[in-house]
């Protein structure tokens, strides 16, 4: 969806390169997308200059394994996003805090801008989570 989003046509913005990574390691794997890079993620981001200039996109990231934190803490780009639940939970990024709470207390240089209700799963309560990073 987000590779056929008109962005030039309506803002005149660059054309979208959006890459997906799975590290795999989900016992839950279902591979939606032909061409996923099957690598962990914060390799990748050390191979791509931590993500500078990029939007980091986390869709249900996993909340266990210690998976959500090194990579948001590894990635020094000027934009979060991250789809998953809001309700604590703990289905999704961390099972005992909510990512923006987590976001608030371990990446001082990151502001929510945007917290918006996704249609969910049942009980499962889904946001959109937008963070940009603080300006100087």
């Amino acid at each position: 969806m987000l590779r056929n989003f008109p962005i030039t046509d309506i803002s005149g913005a660059k054309e979208l390169d959006v890459r997906p990574i799975d590290n795999q390691l989900s016992e839950y794997r279902v591979s939606w997308v032909r061409d996923t890079i099957k690598q962990d993620g914060q390799a990748y981001l050390k191979q791509h200059d931590n993500g500078k200039g990029c939007v980091l996109l986390l869709v249900y990231p996993q909340a266990t394994g210690n998976f959500t934190g090194p990579i948001l803490t590894a990635f020094e780009g000027d934009t979060i996003v991250v789809a998953g639940t809001q309700n604590g939970n703990g289905f999704t990024a961390f099972q005992d805090i909510v990512v923006d709470d987590w976001v608030e207390k371990n990446l001082p240089a990151f502001g929510l801008t945007l917290r918006m209700p996704l249609p969910s799963f049942a009980g499962k309560d889904e946001a959109l989570f937008v963070f940009q990073r603080r300006k100087v």
